[in-house]
């Protein structure tokens, strides 16, 4: 209907409410389950978050699912987390907050109850504070994983001198916790070549071909940025790095969470915020989530994204243009080419334009800048390595994700007004191919 915001199509979204935060998604069953945070009535942020849960058969159709927690009489709200399936019973870790002190939060778990499918929170937190010693100012996200003969749990935190960390905890049984240290810490300068902040949300950390990865979402006094990567060696006690990447560009990626599929492909999935996030004027929803993609790691010890090859089978015909626009509709719809110099590629609604990509080269190679140009947003840059390579975009409703040959872009832009006059213009001397994925 004209004059509504559309749906995403291909992305997940609320049917009432805030979402963020992905965690916990699993292959069980036969089917993969996905936790995440989510605030039901409200298209703002609040403290008294609950856990959300849907289900999918293969990572692109999601089926809303009955709410996993809701905060108790003793806990203004439940904070990401992790879930551990391969336990019995399973087991649900999630910050809990409680008081006034909203960034020091505890560990608390909830157990799953095969007989009625539901999870029991438990009233005592298996980790009540952070250790003394360190005066840590955030303590939050704990991601639970088996490692060797026990368990290791990783803690987002931030150092009284102004480092971003993550602390481990390793356990025997699930339940008695001690702390091993701080596993991975990074000094917070605004001059690094990948600037780290002040604390790392959602920290995850798993093997991918011969190196370990960490990946955190970086905040800094407030404001969230990017996801940043390091890949590096982990000794089952620190995890020393060898080189730092901001894995995510623009406005909208973040809090992302890696996974595994059910062939064994590495995956992540990404919480992609409004713009503005908090925003007021939005009705119905707020949030939405990422395309699942799989992580690939290059000889240089650099990680690529690309889109899961779930989200291939959504691929329809080519689209036949007339003098290089393509008329995609209400359809979420896929571009591929390479871009020239200028203008590539214009996303419109008639003779609106929603948003404009441009290829900026750098000096006489191949490299340089995407330019994201979109009415009512700031004006965003993606690096591209390799423009050769060829770019791969997602549209979907008010969404653009933007995946290169070395880097990866997640941006919002205005919704349509009439979403079947959509259209996708390519500048006349580019290659490009368009298709609508359904």
């Amino acid at each position: 209907m004209a004059g509504t915001r559309p749906r995403p199509a291909i992305h997940f979204t609320a049917d009432d409410g805030w979402i963020n935060d992905p965690y916990g998604v699993t292959w069980v069953d036969g089917e993969y389950h996905l936790y995440y945070q989510a605030i039901p009535g409200r298209v703002t942020w609040g403290p008294n978050c609950h856990w959300g849960h849907a289900t999918s058969p293969d990572l692109v159709r999601w089926t809303h699912q009955p709410l996993a927690l809701i905060p108790q009489q003793f806990e203004v709200g439940c904070w990401s987390g992790s879930v551990v399936h391969d336990a019995e019973p399973p087991l649900l870790f999630y910050t809990r907050v409680a008081g006034e002190n909203w960034e020091i939060g505890q560990v608390a778990t909830a157990v799953f109850d095969r007989h009625t499918g539901t999870w029991g929170t438990n009233p005592a937190a298996v980790i009540e504070t952070p250790p003394a010693e360190l005066g840590v100012r955030g303590f939050r996200d704990p991601n639970v994983f088996r490692h060797g003969d026990g368990w290791s749990m990783l803690m987002a935190a931030a150092l009284p001198d102004g480092s971003a960390a993550v602390l481990q905890y390793r356990s025997p049984d699930l339940h008695q916790w001690a702390f091993d240290g701080v596993l991975c810490s990074r000094p917070n300068d605004p001059a690094d070549e990948v600037p780290t902040g002040a604390l790392w949300e959602c920290p995850q950390l798993f093997p991918l071909g011969d190196r370990w990865v960490l990946l955190v979402s970086v905040w800094d006094h407030g404001d969230l940025l990017y996801v940043a990567a390091a890949t590096g060696d982990y000794d089952g006690h620190r995890f020393t790095p060898a080189t730092w990447q901001q894995l995510t560009h623009g406005a909208s990626a973040y809090a992302t969470t890696a996974f595994l599929d059910r062939d064994g492909r590495r995956c992540v999935l990404s919480w992609l915020r409004e713009e503005p996030r908090d925003n007021a004027a939005l009705t119905v929803r707020a949030g939405a989530h990422s395309v699942v993609s799989t992580l690939r790691l290059r000889a240089d010890g650099t990680l690529v994204l690309e889109p899961h090859p779930n989200v291939d089978a959504l691929r329809g015909p080519f689209l036949t243009g007339s003098e290089g626009q393509y008329r995609v509709g209400a359809h979420a719809a896929e571009v591929t080419g390479t871009p020239t110099v200028g203008e590539w590629c214009r996303i419109a609604e008639e003779d609106s334009t929603r948003a404009r990509l441009s290829f900026e080269p750098d000096g006489d190679g191949d490299a340089g800048l995407l330019r994201i140009e979109r009415p009512g947003f700031p004006t965003d840059v993606l690096p591209i390595g390799d423009a050769r390579a060829g770019l791969r975009v997602l549209l979907d409703a008010d969404i653009v994700e933007i995946f290169a040959a070395d880097s990866y872009g997640a941006y919002r832009i205005a919704a349509a007004g009439d979403p079947p006059a959509t259209t996708v213009s390519i500048s006349g001397d580019a290659a490009a191919a368009v298709r609508p994925l359904r």
